[in-house]
């Protein structure tokens, strides 16, 4: 692993490491240029989603977009696709030591499922989904210089968002101390 530009000005905040402003507000950039192009190249070519998904995926998530696009190329293929479309708010978190990894929690807000044709691009159902909210991680590609999305990590429970601010997070359990404890 390469050392990233901003490693010696990461700093911690409570329990957990955070790279400064401009490298936090890079990571909600380069989220929001995956999202776009994930929708966007949607109804795109399979040599383009394949040969593009690069440039924005990494990792575990990277090799499940190959995944799925090999799965459609091999005749699996749903008649069917769904865009998902809401407001975000983004909190990036959970830095590694090093500043290359990080987590981004992004709450979603009037999430609504739209539904499209896949050969005639026409919309045929939208889904009202709720609000929620959902955690990625990224990684640093240094060569490409910029953030990727690497994996899906979790889907929250819902009314996260709500009582979020009540909520203690913690990253052990408490320990065992007896039945129905």
């Amino acid at each position: 692993m390469s050392e990233v530009p901003w490693a010696s000005k990461m700093r911690r905040v409570h329990a957990e490491w955070m790279a400064p402003e401009e490298v936090v507000q890079q990571v909600r950039l380069h989220y929001f240029e995956a999202i776009n192009w994930l929708h966007d190249s949607l109804f795109g070519s399979w040599s383009g989603q394949w040969s593009g998904a690069s440039a924005y995926l990494s990792g575990a998530f990277l090799k499940q977009h190959h995944q799925a696009l090999l799965s459609a190329r091999e005749g699996n293929l749903s008649f069917v696709v769904g865009v998902l479309r809401c407001d975000h708010i983004l909190e990036v978190r959970h830095f590694s030591e090093l500043g290359d990894d990080c987590l981004i929690v992004d709450h979603q807000f009037g999430r609504r499922m739209a539904t499209y044709n896949r050969e005639t691009q026409e919309r045929s159902h939208t889904q009202d989904l709720g609000d929620g909210s959902v955690v990625y991680r990224l990684r640093y590609d240094s060569k490409a210089r910029r953030w990727k999305i690497e994996a899906f990590v979790q889907e929250l429970p819902m009314g996260w968002v709500k009582t979020r601010r009540r909520m203690v997070e913690t990253t052990m359990l408490a320990p065992y101390t007896g039945r129905d404890s």
